[in-house]
């Protein structure tokens, strides 16, 4: 996880507080965890429609 100064830094906005910093942070990060959750559910429902398409197991590709 970044640091509060790191994030700081690339939000580049002295006026933030620390805690306004972490709050950011911290919805990016739920954010980031979303978006890869959905990208796996994405990827696991493609491999279930490509196993229906053709009739075979992923494993035995």
């Amino acid at each position: 996880m970044l640091s509060v100064e790191r994030v700081k830094e690339l939000l580049n906005d002295p006026k933030l507080s620390d805690k306004e910093v972490e709050e950011i942070r911290d919805g990016f990060l739920i954010l980031a965890e979303i978006i890869y959750d959905r990208w796996l559910e994405t990827i696991e429902q493609a491999k279930n429609q490509d196993e229906k398409e053709n009739g075979k197991s992923v494993h035995n590709k």
